[in-house]
C-alpha cells in the first residue's frame, strides 16, 4: 500500500512540475513581448524557468512540448489548464500555430543564455511574415542545437467540435452580457453624475463574464460592437472599448487578474464625460475651439470622479490612471499636457487605440462624418501611426482585420455578406455570412470562410452601407442561429 501511495505521490509531483514548467515557459514569451532581455522582470522569470527546466530535464533527458488542437502535451502527458492558465497560454498557442510550429523538443544541452535567445527570437517574430523553416534556420545561425521545432500536428480523429446548441447558447449569453454591460455603465455613470457613491461590484462581474466569453469565442462579441443605434452612445462606446481591450489583453497573454483590471479600466475610461454638459456630448455639429477646450477636461474629471465616488482599491487606481492617460499619445501629443514627458502604461496604450477606432467608426464623437472602417485603419496605421504603440496597433489591426466583424461587404459575385470573424492568417479574407444579392435578401443565410481554397472565386470588392441596400444589419447580427 505504501509503495502505491509513494508512486502516486511521485506522479502527482511530476504533473505539478510539468504544469509549473509550461506556465513559466508561456510567461517568458509574454514578458519578452513587453520587456528587453536585460529587464529585471524578464531576468527574474527567466531564472525561475531555468531552475524548473533543469529539474524536469534532469529527470527525463529531454522535454517535448506539443500543441495539438489547442491542447498542450508535455512528454506525452496532457496539461489541463484552468481558466486563468488557458487565457495566459492563448497568445503563445495562437502565435505558434500561425508560424507553423506544432511544438518544441528541448534537450539537456541547453543553457540559460540559449533559452533566452530562443524566447526572444520567437517572441519578436512577425508571425504573419515568418514560418517554422525560417525560425529553424535562425536557430542554426545562433548555434542553438538543443531545440528542435515540431510541425503542426492535428488530431483529426479527436478534433473537438462545438455542438450547435452550445454555440447558440454562447451567442445568446454574449448578447445578454453585451447589453447588460451597457446598462451597468449607464447605472454607474448615473450614480457619478449625481455625486453618489458608485457601486462597482456589478461592473466587475460583467467584466468577468466578458473575459469568459471572449476566451471561448471572440467573434460574436466583436460583431456586437458594430451596433451603433444607441440613444446614449457613451455607454455603448465604453462597452465596445472594454471588448476591444480585453481581446487584445487575451492575445497578449495577460492573466485573469490583469484582464479583470484592464476590462474595468476600459469600461470607465470616459467616466469624466458625465461631468460635461450633455449638449456638448450630443452636439450634432463639428466641435469648435470652445467645445474642444471643454472636451479635453474629461480625463482629469474622470480621475476626480473615480477618487471621489469609488472605493480606492487596485481596480479603481488602475482605472484612474487609464482615464487620465488614454488621450496622451505615444509621441506625447494629445491631452492633458504633461509637464514632464513619460510613457503611458500598457492599459492606457491599449485603450487609446480602441478608443480612437471606435470614436472614428461612430461618426458621432469629435468627427461627425462617418468614415469606412478600412479607411479608419489605414488612417491609424499611416497618418496617425506616431500616436500609438506600433506593436499594439498591429495586434489591433490583426484582431479587427481589414473588414471588421459586423461590416457589410459586397463580393465579386455581387453577393452581400456580413463579416462574422476575422482570419488571423489572412485578414483580407474573413469568415462571412451570405445574406443576399442584387435580387434581394436570401431566405436562408450561409456561412462561408473566404480563406478556404473552394471560396477563391469570391473576393471582397468593398465595404457598403447597409442603409443603401435597406438592410437591417442589427437584426442579422442579433439573429439566433
Amino acid at each position: 500500500m505504501s509503495d502505491m501511495m509513494e508512486r502516486e505521490t511521485r506522479l502527482s509531483l511530476a504533473g505539478y512540475e510539468e504544469h509549473c514548467f509550461i506556465n513559466q515557459f508561456f510567461a517568458l514569451f509574454r514578458i519578452a513581448r513587453v520587456y528587453e532581455p536585460n529587464n529585471d522582470a524578464y531576468l527574474g522569470q527567466s531564472s525561475r524557468f531555468y531552475d524548473q527546466f533543469r529539474r524536469l530535464v534532469d529527470r527525463s533527458s529531454e522535454i517535448s512540448i506539443k500543441l495539438i488542437d489547442g491542447r498542450v502535451m508535455i512528454n506525452g502527458h496532457l496539461i489541463k489548464f484552468d481558466n486563468d492558465g488557458l487565457v495566459g497560454a492563448t497568445y503563445v498557442i495562437d502565435s505558434w500555430r500561425i508560424l507553423g510550429i506544432g511544438g518544441v523538443v528541448m534537450t539537456s544541452s541547453l543553457d540559460n543564455r540559449q533559452i533566452d535567445k530562443f524566447i526572444y527570437l520567437v517572441a519578436k517574430l512577425n508571425v504573419h511574415e515568418e514560418g517554422r523553416e525560417a525560425v529553424a534556420q535562425r536557430l542554426a545561425e545562433l548555434g542553438i542545437t538543443g531545440i528542435s521545432l515540431l510541425a503542426v500536428e492535428e488530431n483529426k480523429d479527436n478534433k473537438p467540435e462545438i455542438p450547435d446548441d452550445e454555440r447558440k447558447r454562447m451567442r445568446q449569453s454574449a448578447r445578454i452580457t453585451f447589453f447588460r454591460s451597457i446598462s451597468t455603465v449607464q447605472e454607474v455613470m448615473s450614480q457619478a453624475k449625481e455625486s453618489r457613491e458608485m457601486d462597482i461590484s456589478k461592473a466587475r462581474r460583467v467584466v468577468h463574464s466578458l473575459i469568459d466569453l471572449l476566451a471561448f469565442d471572440e467573434s460574436y462579441l466583436l460583431q456586437l460592437t458594430a451596433l451603433r443605434d444607441f440613444d446614449e452612445y457613451t455607454f455603448a462606446h465604453s462597452t465596445n472599448i472594454c471588448i476591444y481591450a480585453l481581446t487584445m489583453g487575451i492575445r497578449l497573454g495577460l492573466d485573469r487578474q490583469r484582464l479583470s483590471h484592464l476590462g474595468f479600466a476600459a469600461l470607465f475610461h470616459d467616466l469624466g464625460k458625465i461631468k460635461l454638459p450633455g449638449d456638448l456630448i450630443r452636439k450634432p455639429d463639428t466641435f469648435d475651439e470652445n467645445d474642444w477646450i471643454q472636451m479635453q477636461r474629461h480625463p482629469e474629471l474622470g480621475v476626480k470622479t473615480i477618487f471621489r465616488n469609488m472605493e480606492l482599491n487596485s481596480f479603481t487606481a488602475r482605472a484612474a490612471v487609464t482615464a487620465y492617460q488614454h488621450h496622451i499619445n505615444e509621441d506625447f501629443t494629445g491631452y492633458p499636457m504633461l509637464r514632464k514627458k513619460h510613457s503611458t502604461n500598457l492599459f492606457s496604450k491599449i485603450v487609446s487605440i480602441a478608443d480612437t477606432f471606435d470614436a472614428l467608426s461612430s461618426g458621432r464623437v469629435y468627427m461627425k462624418k462617418l468614415i469606412p472602417h478600412d479607411e479608419i485603419l489605414r488612417k491609424m496605421m499611416y497618418q496617425m501611426s506616431g500616436k500609438f504603440d506600433p506593436f499594439l496597433l498591429k495586434m489591433f489591426v490583426n484582431i479587427i482585420g481589414m473588414y471588421p466583424p459586423g461590416s457589410l461587404v459586397l463580393l465579386s459575385t455581387n453577393e452581400l455578406a456580413l463579416v462574422a470573424h476575422n482570419n488571423q492568417h489572412n485578414i483580407s479574407r474573413p469568415k462571412v455570412r451570405l445574406i443576399g444579392d442584387s435580387t434581394g435578401p436570401f431566405s436562408q443565410f450561409t456561412d462561408i470562410d473566404l480563406s478556404e481554397p473552394l471560396q477563391e472565386y469570391r473576393k471582397i470588392e468593398r465595404m457598403v452601407d447597409p442603409k443603401r441596400y435597406n438592410i437591417d444589419a442589427k437584426a442579422i447580427i442579433l439573429i439566433d442561429d
